[in-house]
């Protein structure tokens, strides 16, 4: 796996031993997206993934006529949509309403974290009994990267910030489709070479491994190295190419763009996010940690929400004046909803029955709120979406088959989704 990582040593950047001897890493992820038969459809994803699962409530569906102890301690706001009001604490999204759409009638059955996360980001439910999984399915973000690969060479189809996420990885469909690494706000001083390592160093290299290929397949029978040249030099291409490292490089943007999107780590991950897709990546993830707010929910969220309404606001309307929206999908949710009556620890606990999805771009159809919650936030009234329809929605935009299936460690046929229609509002 390619690692980019946000250290100031360049010894950490990333893996080069791939082209090397033993470490065949990133070739084997791009032999194996090469066997895959991917889709070429042009289509990208930014997913903010807010873990631990915001208030809708305080976000993108407030209930400022509910009682006290249910509508919580901020406001609603209009917007440039009329009739559609989100919570006070984002103004700047009120702004750009019209390029935005808000699910507000997404409701599952899963109110433990890992189990919620996994429904949202793979449409599978969690079985019985199971109350915290591993990710034992791969998420949307694996299975872009296995049906798609890049959009352009000399960069990774699936990225990944913070590193090490674990809903960036691709269970079942192996390490070949992990989403590559990176911090934001990294300088591409730390996609060179390391020290002492040049590319002609990393040519001769590969010509050493070519020359070994050739003497491995002499003794393997099952033909298992056929293919390997073309995705040893995919693995070189990116590697060489300054494709990722100008994509990474947020030094190329603007003074005024960056401001735009905020000094915060969230703001730099979106506009980095954008600059990927901009430059062919397919998907990136952002994973926020820290919204699970079962006490002080007021002082937390509020300390948040300002970052949120800055970076959000910022990528879409950014995506929108560069003509980015009508093939970037951009989505902001969790893993469920938050209790709609207040706790005695002034916060709110989990609650999957109802929560709230951001979508954008795409081109799909925005400025509309699709289905309700009751006047308390407490379930669907009109509408119901299930998190397996949000995800349908955005294969249908990247033109990958829901229905395909792929084979788990224990031989079982699983598909992408288990079922879920596209939302016939957004198109």
């Amino acid at each position: 796996m390619l690692t980019i990582r946000g250290e100031s040593s360049r010894r950490g950047f990333l893996r080069v031993g791939a082209l090397g001897f033993a470490g065949l890493a990133m070739p084997d992820a791009l032999r194996a997206r090469a066997a895959a038969g991917e889709s070429r459809k042009n289509g990208a994803v930014i997913l903010l993934f807010l873990a631990g699962g915001p208030s809708h409530l305080e976000t993108y569906d407030p209930k400022p006529g509910a009682p006290a102890e249910y509508r919580g301690p901020f406001g609603a706001i209009s917007t440039n949509v009329p009739g559609l009001r989100i919570s006070e604490l984002l103004p700047k999204h009120a702004r750009v309403a019209d390029k935005f759409a808000i699910i507000r009638s997404c409701s599952h059955e899963t109110p433990a974290h890992e189990g919620g996360k996994k429904r949202m980001l793979t449409g599978h439910v969690t079985r019985p009994g199971d109350e915290e999984p591993v990710m034992d399915l791969p998420p949307i973000s694996a299975i872009v990267a296995r049906q798609k690969g890049a959009n352009r060479p000399g960069v990774p189809p699936s990225v990944a910030c913070p590193p090490n996420t674990y809903y960036a990885k691709a269970a079942y469909l192996g390490r070949a489709y992990d989403a590559f690494d990176f911090y934001s706000g990294n300088a591409p001083r730390d996609l060179t070479l390391p020290r002492n390592m040049t590319l002609q160093r990393m040519e001769n290299r590969r010509e050493l491994l070519a020359s070994l290929d050739g003497m491995r397949r002499d003794i393997d029978a099952s033909r298992t190295m056929d293919g390997m040249d073309a995705c040893a030099a995919r693995a070189y291409e990116i590697v060489s190419s300054p494709a990722a490292r100008d994509a990474f490089d947020l030094g190329r943007e603007p003074q005024s763009i960056r401001e735009k999107y905020g000094s915060d780590w969230v703001g730099k991950a979106c506009l980095q996010a954008r600059r990927l897709v901009e430059a062919g990546v397919t998907f990136v993830t952002i994973g926020w940690a820290g919204w699970d707010d079962h006490d002080g929910l007021k002082d937390k969220i509020g300390e948040r929400a300002p970052i949120l309404d800055q970076a959000v606001a910022a990528l879409i309307e950014d995506l929108h004046s560069r003509g980015l929206d009508r093939e970037v999908t951009l989505l902001v949710l969790g893993e469920f909803g938050r209790t709609p009556k207040m706790s005695a620890n002034a916060g709110r606990d989990h609650w999957p029955n109802a929560m709230s999805v951001l979508v954008s771009g795409g081109g799909m159809k925005m400025g509309q709120a699709i289905g309700a919650t009751d006047a308390r936030g407490e379930a669907p009234v009109e509408r119901r979406v299930a998190p397996e329809d949000i995800l349908a929605t955005v294969y249908a935009n990247l033109g990958i088959d829901p229905r395909t299936e792929f084979v788990n460690h224990a031989g079982r046929p699983i598909p992408i989704l288990p079922g879920g229609t596209p939302i016939a509002e957004l198109r």
